[in-house]
């Protein structure tokens, strides 16, 4: 793989998602987080999918929607690496 050249800057490889809702994801990450346990699959493709902006609206629609902090909620229902992988994936870096 060649190098970039220098001070070329690199671009992100995740895309804004298509038909993006933020209400919807936010509806659904809480389906997911809601009862026993979670369903961890669908919280990794909601967030590994939108892109940083798209997780931020999704972060407020939440808000919005339960009156609750969607990163103290992933926090408590999920664990170790799986947790870290998540809400770094949340973190308002970049936008």
């Amino acid at each position: 793989m060649a190098k970039p050249a220098q001070g070329a800057k690199y671009r992100g490889s995740i895309h804004d998602f298509p038909g993006f809702d933020p209400n919807q994801d936010a509806e659904a990450l809480y389906t997911a987080m809601k009862g026993f346990g979670s369903d961890k699959e669908a919280i990794l493709d909601i967030i590994t999918s939108r892109s940083n902006r798209q997780r931020q609206e999704v972060c407020q629609s939440y808000k919005s929607l339960y009156g609750k902090d969607l990163i103290a909620d992933l926090k408590y229902e999920l664990t170790g690496k799986f947790e870290r992988l998540i809400v770094g994936g949340l973190s308002d870096v970049g936008t």
